[in-house]
């Protein structure tokens, strides 16, 4: 029996681990495909990855942005997304021999 909750979702690796590049947007994060247009005749374009891509008026990509990119976030901001730090988990309330003595 396996203990994949979705088995039919999971597939081997077919790169090596050492060859993978980290992704700076979560995994399982997926974007809305979004498209808007632009004065000039163009359109920005968000991909379901999250990248994001300006294409002229024939529809050829002219620039391309993904998440992990600095000026990602001025263009992502047409679209409403906003850049997000990565989650930190919290610590306890007390940090060990930082308690005060006890009365």
């Amino acid at each position: 029996m396996s203990t994949d909750p979705n088995p039919t979702q999971s597939t081997p690796s077919q790169t090596p681990p050492s060859q993978t590049s980290p992704s700076p947007a979560a995994p399982s994060r997926r974007f809305k495909p979004r498209e808007l247009q632009l004065p000039d005749g163009g359109r920005l374009v968000l991909n379901a990855e999250g990248s994001i891509a300006q294409l002229d008026g024939d529809g050829k990509p002219t620039q391309e942005w993904a998440p992990g990119d600095p000026e990602w976030a001025s263009h992502a901001i047409r679209f409403g997304l906003f850049p997000q730090d990565a989650t930190v988990a919290p610590t306890g309330r007390y940090i060990d021999d930082m308690r005060p003595p006890r009365r």
